[in-house]
């Protein structure tokens, strides 16, 4: 099964490869839940072929682990999901390409290159879709400002909730410390002065880099 996803400068198709069994804290490397949602995907290299959301569970399931849902929306939208299997599909079809058109997005601004037209379009899209379907809160010491309510939004709430995260994300002084991993696609905040972490994460890219050093040597 292939699932057709938008990239910067070409389409990539998406092989929906194996699942997560458990969502771990090395899941979570991007130090922000927008850059950790774009994490979702991607294996050793920098082509985004193994898919970690294969079923609408796998996503509540990362939601949930990810604190963008608690244990009752999750369990709400399972319910949700096995009642109606065809809008989950295609609730998960598109938050795949909410996440793949903000990966080229960031990918585009870290780099300094020219994303096309239809992947920034998507991007703002998603975020202004996102604010018109959200409300204001008044708990916003304590929660998100912007609120989107499972009950009533239903199985897109997930999509709607990054859009907002990612929408604070791009808006916030974060978004100068945005890296790509020197070897997969991974995305990750860097606020260290120098700005030189080059890897994800160091027991897994770092490592084969040395791995790689090492045999050349």
């Amino acid at each position: 099964m292939v699932a057709a996803t938008l990239d910067c400068q070409h389409g990539v198709d998406v092989v929906l490869e194996g699942s997560m069994a458990s969502w771990s804290p090395e899941s979570f490397l991007g130090g922000h839940p927008a850059l950790d949602f774009v994490n979702t995907v991607g294996g050793r290299t920098k082509d985004r072929d193994v898919e970690h959301l294969r079923e609408f569970a796998d996503a509540a399931d990362w939601a949930h682990a990810g604190n963008l849902l608690d244990s009752a929306e999750r369990e709400f939208l399972l319910a949700r999901a096995e009642r109606h299997p065809t809008q989950a599909n295609e609730a998960l079809a598109e938050l795949r390409a909410q996440r793949e058109a903000l990966h080229a997005f960031l990918v585009a601004g870290v780099e300094n290159v020219r994303c096309e037209p239809r992947v920034r379009d998507r991007v703002k899209s998603d975020i202004m879709t996102a604010y018109s379907a959200a409300e204001l809160s008044e708990r916003f010491r304590t929660r998100p400002a912007w609120a989107v309510d499972v009950a009533e939004t239903g199985l897109r709430v997930l999509a709607r909730r990054l859009a907002l995260t990612s929408g604070t994300l791009l808006a916030g002084d974060q978004r100068s410390q945005i890296s790509v991993c020197g070897r997969c696609s991974w995305l990750f905040l860097d606020p260290s002065p120098t700005r030189r972490r080059r890897w994800c994460s160091m027991a897994t890219c770092g490592n084969r880099a040395k791995v790689e050093r090492h045999q050349q040597r």
